[in-house]
């Protein structure tokens, strides 16, 4: 991390500034550590990704001509995708959400994500990498990876959060 990143960090106290106090949803990325089930529904040509986790959709721009730089920010950023082979290539700018992680790690406005969504040949994983670039937080890309098991029993359910979840 960035020495201002390190600083900020240090000063975030989760007890008063906690980023989901009061049912308010995780931005990109930390949405997407949640552990509710999800699914990608097909709309049009673009991808809505519907996560259980506070009942976020994120909309997956698929062969869009629109600027990204053009678009509102918003904690979800705008996101466009492409296909390189069975992988969904994801690539998101334009997030105002203030935090990379639950525990405080700042982010800024000019964080780019990219993520690969990759099933495996026997279809029970999804598999999931994340690349975080932000040179007012980290000194280099910082990646993540891990897999979700699909589970054909499972549905995307409505979020029921209460204050203090």
């Amino acid at each position: 991390m960035t020495d201002a990143a390190r600083a900020a960090l240090a000063a975030f106290d989760i007890a008063t500034e906690n980023p989901t106090r009061n049912c308010t949803p995780k931005g990109m990325p930390s949405i997407m550590e949640q552990p509710y089930p999800m699914e990608f529904i097909q709309q049009s040509e673009d991808i809505a990704l519907h996560i259980e986790e506070y009942d976020v959709v994120r909309t997956i721009h698929m062969g869009t001509n629109a600027s990204a730089e053009e678009q509102p920010a918003s904690p979800w950023g705008y996101s466009t995708g492409t296909w390189d082979e069975d992988t969904l290539v994801v690539t998101t700018t334009r997030v105002d959400y203030p935090y990379f992680n639950q525990s405080g790690i700042p982010q800024s406005e000019a964080v780019e994500i990219v993520e690969q969504f990759t099933p495996s040949s026997e279809g029970d994983r999804l598999y999931y990498k994340l690349t975080v670039t932000d040179p007012a937080t980290f000194t280099e890309p910082v990646e993540q990876e891990k897999y979700w098991l699909w589970r054909p029993e499972e549905t995307v359910k409505r979020f029921n959060c209460s204050a203090g979840d």
